[in-house]
């Protein structure tokens, strides 16, 4: 935590200096005022400076002091003296922050003012930026008590270091190897039983890979051990190995782990001496690594190929289990690349271990394998194991029901329990228990990018648990036994309060050192909180809810009543039940985040400006109709989210915001139109409206230029303001682009230059809009305007508009719908333009004759939806590698080919084809004709070609002029293939050759 803040102070400080040097050496004035001004700026320059260095020379130590503050007091409360300054300071740079971003908005209004002078006023304005009072004294005390902080770090004699825990930005994760020691295991007998069961299956193919998926520290190393230890007793296998994995898939690492595991037998070393042969199998590895040195004297390889085959010989022939422990890789051609040799092997059987479902997929898994929860009994046993190397007859009376409710609150997460009981394996006082925070007394990269990879590692090191994916985004909570650590190590500064009576105020005191504040209670008593000691507090999140009707005629009755001595509300603030107003904010002088979570809100005082070091500023309610113009002066925010469905319309002067980085508005569905100035918002990274269309007219030369996450439904006229979204990821989908009369705008708007695009749609006419749950996806529809260049008729004209709007190579998903014409842009037909793209949809575009892709190598799934105008469908033009395709209401198609060129084919979907006659395969053309239909003496063609050995399912419906499907169209074997055939009478299926 002091880490994080002495970084964020020094890059404030950084961000900063170089506005004040430039008003420290301003060009001169005569004005005695102005040359003070400089004065200031000049001395907050120099300390500034010094402060950096001091800071720096702290900052290299702390890696010392957060290590050693868990049992050094002396330690603990040097962190906690110098997190006191670290606010002070980042208080005193935020403020002058406020006022370099001041200046910058007057400067930005000064340029779209007119006047001949306008140049002039603007340089004068970016000059003059005012040295809040008393900067330059509170700046200087800071910086000695930053001083005699220093001086301390050499008392405690706190090592130096570079502060850096996460070398390369990756986990160091521990080395697994397969044995195992059973005594400290419990309750995964029946488990063990499973997993050996699905290994030994005899449904199995020869290459199979068993996957156990779980969360970090649910045991699932601990299984795969055990599981190993006893296939290898009962010598299931010619050969065992055990490869630890780990974040990198180093195919060459891997595979040389590999061989090491399948040591040749005796007999390859039969012409050599017994100590020469002995060093060859146990590769002397008193001086070198086991792989380094078993290479030097066996392989001496470092290209993959020889390696590949040397794996290859020593499986070859032999049935083998391979143990991948603790697997990361998403990357499939890396897996493909390992598994090659595994083919000469007579059967493989591959069990791994990953905290990714992903991973399993990437890695062709057969069966999947999920480690429950250690049920209590389990989970206690487990404790007492590592706590006191015993049962609870040995464990000391007085803490046996602790442990208990320690084991608990671990979940049944075995590595909490054992992690916990072996640090506490030596504390046999309650009191240390009690102090160590795990029971309560008896007696009583951009932002996004960092944020993003922050929380996914919380994630991987279990810190969050109950992780489920909403609409909105993600939601967990924290791990019970990690709450109660985060809340030891906090002690006072963050602190929560229930309000539900008017008694709990008198029996409630906000400790003078808390930070952050969490205010939750019935509505009517929250205002009643005494603020004396709030002017420290950093954080206030209140979530008020409605009262019940016993409390709402108390409430009525006696509010006049209600305890407020403590609190003096503004003439604007006045409380009842119906109309709630918040309190005057004034005295929350340093607040940087504030949630009102409250649904009888229904105005916000103008004095919310007054708090100027505010970033993050979240409003839910159902009353509220307005926010404060004021608001427009956090000029520091960076974050604002709003949810009140009475909201009738956002701030005009919103675009004032200019470090605003996050907005969004929820549920306010009595809002008809955005600010025009919405899109001055150069800052902002995310956007997200949700609800019905809203009309938005763009205003300004630049929109939106930062924006990397959109997620909207807008009316607009125009669609080349896009032009400046180059950051822009997820999807775009346009509507009624029929209403589109000006080519040069579709230019303009450049999709071709959003690399991070995955997903464009493109619709002529009306649609019926569905959001694809991907993080960022802005859907616009066109409304008519009159506009230069002649109304869109002719296919050209349509073509030109389609060519104008061709995406970045990167797209991974296409649609079209409604195009209404018969030729296709070039971009279409070229597979380098389009060298990422996987899935394509095509519909509704009736003019189109045949499949206008090329050989798209990177296509999985294709679908294809009333284009009337397909008569034959030749699928040998497309990738043989395609999963999926899906033809649907194309009412003149009468033949597909080239059905035996998808050997990849999981999934044939047919649907309402009322004309198609034929399906081929191989050039065999079977056709519905008078000489079959109902002449039995015929006897059906017949193909030796091999059937599509991967298909899965076969879904042929409402094609009623179809008779047969090609034989081999359905694979072989002991497979299993889910057929539908509804609608078609007269259908028969070949048998399998």
């Amino acid at each position: 935590m002091a880490g994080n803040l002495i970084t964020s102070l020094i890059s404030l400080a950084t961000n900063l200096l170089p506005s004040i040097t430039s008003s420290a050496r301003a060009p001169s004035s005569s004005s005695n005022s102005n040359n003070s001004e400089k004065e200031h700026a000049r001395a907050v320059e120099e300390d500034l400076e010094r402060l950096m260095r001091t800071l720096k020379w702290i900052k290299v130590t702390l890696y010392d002091a957060e290590e050693r503050e868990i049992i050094d007091h002396s330690v603990k409360f040097w962190l906690k003296e110098l997190k006191k300054v670290a606010y002070d300071a980042e208080d005193v740079l935020s403020e002058y922050q406020y006022e370099v971003t001041r200046v910058q908005v007057e400067a930005r209004m000064a340029s779209e003012a007119s006047g001949p002078n306008k140049r002039e006023q603007m340089e004068y304005i970016e000059y003059n930026v005012q040295i809040p009072d008393g900067m330059v004294d509170r700046l200087n005390k800071i910086r000695s008590q930053f001083d005699e902080i220093a001086k301390d770090r050499e008392a405690l004699q706190l090592r130096e270091s570079d502060g850096d825990r996460r070398p390369n930005n990756k986990l160091l994760r521990p080395l697994t190897g397969h044995m195992v020691d059973e005594e400290g295991i419990f309750g995964r007998a029946a488990e063990i039983t499973e997993v050996i069961n699905f290994i030994l299956s005899k449904k199995n193919k020869s290459f199979s890979v068993i996957s156990i998926v779980g969360k970090g520290g649910l045991g699932k190393t601990t299984l795969a051990q055990l599981v190993y230890k006893d296939l290898k007793k009962s010598q299931c296998f010619d050969l065992f190995g055990w490869v630890c994995v780990s974040e990198e898939f180093d195919v060459r690492r891997l595979i040389k782990a590999t061989i090491e595991s399948f040591p040749k037998t005796n007999s390859d070393f039969s012409d050599l001496s017994p100590i020469e042969s002995f060093s060859k199998t146990n590769c002397g590895f008193s001086e070198l690594s086991p792989i380094e040195s078993f290479f030097k004297t066996n392989c001496g390889f470092s290209e993959l190929s020889p390696l590949q085959a040397e794996l290859a010989e020593r499986v070859k022939g032999k049935t083998m289990l391979l143990v991948l422990d603790d697997v990361w890789n998403e990357n499939k051609s890396l897996w493909e690349l390992f598994r090659v040799p595994f083919k000469e092997a007579k059967m493989v059987r591959i069990l791994m271990t990953t905290r990714n479902e992903k991973v399993a997929d990437i890695m062709q898994t057969t069966t999947y394998f999920s480690p429950t929860y250690l049920p209590e009994d389990s989970s206690w046993q487990l404790f007492q194991h590592y706590a006191v190397s015993g049962t609870s007859d040995t464990m000391p009376i007085h803490l046996v029901d602790m442990g208990r409710e320690i084991t608990r609150k671990c979940g049944g997460l075995p590595l909490a329990v054992k992690s916990i009981a072996s640090f506490l394996r030596h504390e046999t006082d309650e009191e240390l228990w009690i102090a160590h925070g795990y029971v309560e007394s008896r007696s009583k990269r951009n932002i996004i990018e960092i944020g993003v990879e922050y929380y996914n590692e919380l994630k991987e090191r279990s810190f969050l648990d109950d992780t489920t994916t909403r609409f909105k985004g993600e939601s967990c909570k924290l791990h019970d036994i990690i709450h109660d650590l985060a809340r030891l190590n906090s002690e006072n500064e963050h602190y929560s309060v229930d309000i539900n009576h008017p008694l709990d105020i008198q029996q409630r005191t906000i400790p003078r050192e808390a930070y952050h504040l969490y205010v939750r209670g019935s509505m009517g008593y929250v205002n009643k909180i005494p603020q004396q000691t709030m002017k420290g507090l950093r954080t206030i999140f209140m979530d008020i809810q409605e009262c019940n009707r016993d409390f709402e005629y108390g409430y009525r009755t006696n509010c006049t009543k209600a305890i407020d001595q403590n609190l003096e509300l503004t003439e604007d603030c006045q409380d009842s039940l119906g109309d709630v107003t918040l309190c005057d904010l004034t005295q929350l002088e340093v607040l940087r985040v504030l949630i009102l979570k409250w649904d009888s809100l229904a105005k916000i005082p103008h004095s919310i400006s007054k708090l100027k070091h505010l970033t993050y500023l979240s409003i839910s309610s159902k009353r509220l109709k307005m926010l404060p113009l004021s608001i427009s002066l956090l000029f520091n925010l960076l974050a604002l989210e709003v949810e009140c469905e009475s909201l009738e319309y956002l701030p005009e002067n919103i675009s004032d915001l200019a470090n605003l980085q996050f907005l969004r508005i929820d549920s306010c569905n009595n809002i008809k139109k955005l600010p025009k100035s919405l899109g001055s918002l150069t800052n902002l990274l995310e956007l997200a409206i949700d609800g019905r269309f809203l009309d938005y007219v763009p205003h300004g030369v630049v929109n939106f230029p930062s924006i990397a996450t959109v997620r909207a439904l807008w009316n607009v006229r125009t669609i080349g303001w896009l032009k400046d979204m180059k950051s822009l990821k997820g999807m775009i989908h346009i509507g009624k682009l029929k209403n589109i009369n000006n080519l040069e705008d579709a230019k303009r708007a450049n999709l071709r230059n959003k690399c991070k695009l995955e997903i464009l749609e493109l619709f002529w006419d009306d649609c019926i809009y569905f959001f694809d749950y991907v993080d960022s996806q802005l859907e616009l529809d066109l409304v008519p305007e009159a506009c230069e260049g002649g109304i869109v008729g002719a296919d050209d004209v349509h073509l030109s508009l389609l060519e104008c709007l061709q995406p970045h190579p990167n797209l991974k998903k296409l649609r079209v719908e409604g195009y209404p014409s018969a030729i296709v842009p070039g971009w279409m037909r070229d597979p380098l333009l389009l060298k990422s793209i996987q899935v394509l949809r095509l519909e509704s575009c009736g003019y189109i004759e045949s499949l206008p892709f090329g050989n798209l190598n990177t296509l999985k799934y294709l679908y294809i939806d009333e284009c009337s105008s397909i008569r034959t469908m030749q699928l040998e033009l497309l990738p043989s590698q395609l999963e999926i395709l899906e033809i649907t209401g194309c009412e003149c198609l009468e033949l597909i080919t080239g059905l035996e060129h998808l050997d990849m084919l999981k999934a044939l979907i047919i649907y309402s084809c009322k004309t198609l006659k034929s399906l081929t395969m191989d050039g065999l053309q079977l056709v519905e004709s008078s000489e079959l239909f109902g002449d039995f003496s015929h006897e059906r063609p017949q193909t030796n070609r091999q059937s599509i050995s991967s298909l899965t399912m076969l879904k042929i419906e409402y094609c009623r002029s179809v008779h047969f499907l090609p034989d081999g169209l359905i694979p072989s074997g002991p497979c299993y293939v889910r057929v539908w055939c509804c609608g078609c009478p007269n259908i028969e299926i070949g048998d399998p050759q």
